[in-house]
């Protein structure tokens, strides 16, 4: 479904070039989740803006191919993208609170986009929508949070309705930045949940961006690392325990386990080599 070959976003600033991602080759098929990790600055969020043609001057996207269900994305006008975008591939934001206006009731918010993307749908039955929406993602009390603004959600409630508003419409292709971040156990097993009821029920395609490498084993079908806008390694969410770069390994190593012992956590020693693809 989404076909990603050669991916370079670059950064033209005073002071130089900024490779913000720099080669990247990706594959996502429909009904698959793909698991995206690496520490902050490796490229992560901005090959799922590049997806959506979000990158803005001074940044420049290229690649040798980037195509959604066939269509050149880089290629395409914008009247195009913008129909694509939230009906067909949509994005969830890393944070709530800075990706909801502030000044805005929710239900505008969710009824202002969907009426976006679909100019022929009127106040009361975008409403209703928007309704189902929140219902969908298990929020208990809809009509309230409806009218409720952003600062009166919890952290957990505002990416809930930043899920419903992008799933709302049936987009074959989800990216989600960081649905989980900031969010206690249980709030994101319940967000996880209604991201895995979605690609099993819609067999939606999902880009999962996470730090989490835990989350990421235990979610995904398949695990793609970065460092420093490459593609160090590539693997079956299954065996990223198994992993074979020594980046993967140190991430790994660095993360501390409940049964660990009471000394110092391991540094990850970062090799020149891999800023050109080796290990």
């Amino acid at each position: 479904m989404l076909e990603i070959d050669n991916l370079r976003v670059d950064f033209h600033t005073d002071t130089g070039v900024v490779h913000a991602v720099r080669g990247l080759s990706l594959r996502v098929a429909r009904g698959e989740r793909v698991g995206i990790v690496g520490e902050s600055g490796s490229g992560k969020s901005m090959t799922g803006r590049s997806v959506l043609r979000l990158v803005r001057p001074p940044g420049v996207v290229s690649a040798d191919r980037m195509a959604f269900d066939g269509r050149d994305l880089l290629a395409l006008p914008e009247r195009e993208m913008r129909s694509l975008r939230g009906r067909r591939i949509a994005m969830v934001m890393q944070d709530p609170k800075y990706s909801l206006n502030p000044v805005m009731p929710i239900g505008r918010q969710l009824t202002e986009a969907f009426r976006t993307a679909d100019r022929s749908l009127g106040r009361a039955a975008a409403r209703a929508i928007a309704l189902d929406a929140l219902a969908k993602v298990r929020i208990t009390d809809p009509h309230r949070v409806y009218d409720a603004y952003p600062h009166e959600l919890s952290g957990g409630m505002g990416q809930r309705v930043m899920i419903a508003m992008m799933v709302a419409l049936g987009p074959d292709l989800l990216i989600a930045d960081e649905p989980t971040s900031a969010l206690d156990v249980t709030v994101q097993m319940q967000v996880l949940a209604i991201l895995d009821d979605l690609v099993r029920e819609t067999g939606m395609g999902l880009m999962f961006i996470s730090h989490d490498l835990n989350l990421v084993a235990s979610f995904c079908d398949r695990v793609v690392v970065m460092y420093a806008g490459r593609v160090v390694e590539e693997c079956a969410a299954a065996d990223l325990h198994a992993a074979r770069h020594p980046y993967t390994r140190g991430l790994l190593a660095a993360m501390p386990a409940i049964d660990g012992g009471r000394g110092d956590l391991p540094v990850l020693a970062r090799d020149p080599a891999w800023l050109e693809g080796g290990a």
